[in-house]
């Protein structure tokens, strides 16, 4: 027989032990380190390395290990140019606050000599401006909320002056930066601190000659080239505050096929409001894999391919499509050209008819 003591015992047992469980997991933050990690995953090429070591600095950060009294995290990403570092801040954004573009973003090629630090700390007192606190920080992105970290991105901060990624240093040592009228301080404690860099490119492009080395000695001289670049160009008082320090590696033939899949997925995203869908075949994505492509630039020379090579003739074809109904376009190869054939729609049954454009029209009647 169960008595009513007992039920109300067992239930007792069990509110306490899920008590117990949410109080062991509690945390501020609702964005979910593993679901982060998902989202670079699908949208980041090639960084595995660099993905690994940002979720165990999340999980850190949702944990509540961080120091109060600093970001929640700085990280400086180091690279060629378009291997994903500036990318990989808008994916994080997306994951934690749902907009790729829910962050403060700081060009500091646009602040390559000394006076520019003003353009960060505010004109100092005596200048004009010096009582607005004018700064290129965005102070409601830097700082969040309470469950969500702002976000910042120093881009490309090798192109700054010295004056002026010295004027970052209280930031990375006590998450505070006081405006140089004294009147006003940003808070950068609730944020992730993101820095972008191509120094030591040329070194790396060198390295690539040692390719007949074993790949763990070869890697080694990399990251020899690497930290000596480092040190040569950044105060070492500089980079002993930084949490953690990533290099990004080159894109390879491998990664070109699903970088294409990633490029063509947002096409038919944009398409699919006017109920447009783009098939690519196989032997269309082999054949752009080799169209051209310069690894020098990674990312950003398959971007201005797919510009030149699918791009543009698809909205030939688009504008001498009749796109009342669902259309579906086939991209294939023929002679050595990427063509797009309207093909029977997926929810009509009906093949769309094409329509002449005035030129074509002139050429008839000609």
């Amino acid at each position: 027989m169960v008595f009513v003591t007992d039920m109300m015992a067992e239930n007792n047992r069990k509110k306490a032990a899920e008590s117990t469980s949410a109080a062991a997991v509690m945390s501020r933050f609702l964005f979910d380190p593993q679901q982060v990690e998902q989202q670079l995953r699908e949208h980041i090429v090639g960084q595995d390395h660099a993905i690994a070591s940002l979720r165990r600095q999340f999980n850190i950060i949702k944990a509540g290990l961080t120091d109060e009294r600093r970001p929640l995290m700085t990280a400086l990403f180091i690279g060629d140019t378009g291997v994903g570092k500036t990318e990989m801040v808008r994916c994080i954004a997306r994951a934690i606050h749902g907009r790729a573009d829910a962050f403060c973003r700081v060009d500091m090629n646009t602040l390559s000599q000394s006076h520019y630090s003003a353009a960060i700390t505010g004109a100092p007192p005596g200048y004009v401006g010096s009582k607005d606190n004018l700064t290129v920080i965005d102070q409601e992105l830097i700082e969040g909320s309470n469950s969500r970290p702002g976000i910042v991105l120093f881009d490309e901060i090798e192109k700054a002056s010295v004056e002026v990624v010295r004027s970052l240093m209280n930031v990375l040592d006590n998450g505070m930066l006081t405006l140089a009228s004294g009147q006003k301080a940003l808070n950068f404690r609730n944020t992730l601190v993101f820095m972008t860099s191509n120094v030591g490119s040329a070194q790396w492009q060198q390295a690539r000659r040692y390719h007949w080395l074993p790949k763990t000695l070869r890697e080694k001289q990399r990251e020899r080239m690497r930290q000596q670049a480092l040190r040569r160009h950044f105060d070492a008082e500089f980079l002993n505050r930084i949490h953690c320090i990533e290099t990004f590696a080159g894109l390879t033939d491998d990664s070109l096929p699903t970088i294409l899949k990633l490029q063509i997925d947002a096409l038919n995203q944009r398409l699919k409001k006017r109920r447009v869908t783009v098939l690519f075949s196989e032997q269309s994505i082999h054949w752009l894999c080799s169209a051209g492509y310069e690894q020098h630039y990674g990312a950003r020379a398959i971007q201005r391919m797919f510009q030149q090579q699918v791009m543009a003739p698809l909205a030939t074809t688009l504008l001498t499509t009749d796109c009342s109904s669902a259309v579906e376009i086939r991209a294939d190869v023929k002679n050595h050209q990427l063509i797009f054939t309207p093909g029977p729609s997926p929810e009509t049954g009906s093949t769309p008819h094409t329509t002449a454009t005035k030129a074509e029209k002139g050429e008839r009647n000609g």
